[in-house]
């Protein structure tokens, strides 16, 4: 993005301003990831929402603990989500009631990302039965963003620089204005699903990527 508009010449601070150019910089961090966050769940189902209720907290009672003993802290382990529903089945046009189905999702984080495939095996082994994936993060994100940034000027200052020369005038510095543009830093995310019914021999192998983290700037440029 480039942008130039000349103006009447003026004076500003001693500076001879002719006029602006307005251009668009870029800057991008590729980043390994340095911790995981895994979305499993535990659903269960009953005629009587007592005893799903009674047997959803056992079994998530017995995910959490096996998360502890492998080395998981209890901070690091939320709820994510926790639904009671009904379940019916339609029979001839008509429904007719089945179960309450109760649905206990936990998020954790794993800093050691050694430890993922791990925490996938002895969530499945102490009964959890649903996955929603895991999703690879840069716990410090703000540090390499500021880095992306000084990127980004850098960027819009060469450009401002080798257009002065291409052009034939001197580019005053510093730039008369930053934008910061908003920008989605997106975590890389694995699928993942598993049955209970097919016990894990060994915990399945999860690889990881490096992450890209993007700035963007606006800078206006006298010249």
């Amino acid at each position: 993005m480039t942008y130039f508009q000349r103006s009447i010449p003026h004076f500003s601070s001693g500076k001879h301003i002719q006029g602006k150019m307005i251009l668009g910089g870029t800057g991008r961090k590729s980043v390994i990831p340095d911790q995981a966050v895994i979305n499993i769940g535990i659903m269960t189902e009953n005629e009587h929402i007592e005893n799903a209720q009674k047997e959803n907290s056992a079994l998530s009672n017995q995910v959490i603990e096996s998360l502890e003993k492998i080395g998981i802290l209890k901070n690091d382990i939320q709820t994510l989500s926790y639904t009671i529903q009904p379940i019916y089945d339609f029979v001839e046009g008509q429904s007719i009631f089945r179960a309450y189905q109760i649905k206990h999702i936990f998020e954790v984080t794993v800093h050691d990302l050694n430890k993922v495939a791990t925490v996938y095996e002895a969530s499945v082994a102490a009964g959890a039965n649903m996955s929603g994936g895991v999703r690879f993060e840069v716990s410090n994100v703000a540090f390499y963003y500021q880095e992306a940034l000084q990127l980004a000027m850098k960027d819009a200052t060469d450009k401002a620089l080798k257009l002065g020369q291409q052009i034939g005038v001197k580019i005053i510095l510093p730039p008369a204005k930053i934008t910061e543009e908003p920008t989605l830093i997106s975590p890389r995310e694995v699928a993942l699903s598993y049955s209970t019914d097919i016990p894990l021999q060994a915990a399945p192998p999860i690889q990881r990527s490096t992450l890209e983290i993007q700035a963007k700037i606006t800078v206006i440029f006298h010249y």
